[in-house]
């Protein structure tokens, strides 16, 4: 089995609704996210688990739906802590490749801090 790694990086501001009103996340502010996509799975004859263009035409969709906004005012992400928004984006990545035969497993990291990341490889 080989694994396959993908990065891209987006910028978006956030706040916890959900944490102690004096908690320091209630308010508003954002972050230099950094979302890496890993796919397990079996090469095909051209030496490929899938072709890498497929994953960029992802991320270009969530960079478009995340960069420069609120988190908070995407669908899905009204609570948007590190850990929902790994799950957010593997919901995207499994939509889209979830039916290759190829792909075993896909998994997200989501690095909102150089501290503080999440991963999530599906349920």
């Amino acid at each position: 089995m080989l694994v396959i790694t993908r990065t891209n990086s987006f910028e978006a501001a956030h706040f916890l609704p959900k944490v102690h009103e004096k908690h320091k996340c209630r308010r508003v502010h954002g972050h230099s996210y950094e979302l890496r996509a890993e796919i397990k799975g079996t090469v095909d004859d051209k030496g490929w688990i899938l072709d890498t263009a497929q994953l960029d035409s992802i991320f270009t969709t969530i960079h478009k739906q995340l960069d420069h906004q609120t988190l908070n005012e995407v669908e899905g992400l009204e609570n948007p802590t590190t850990e929902n928004l790994a799950v957010w984006c593997w919901t995207r990545f499994n939509k889209c490749l979830g039916d290759n035969p190829r792909v075993d497993g896909i998994a997200i990291t989501i690095r909102e801090s150089p501290r503080s990341t999440a991963y999530y490889d599906g349920p």
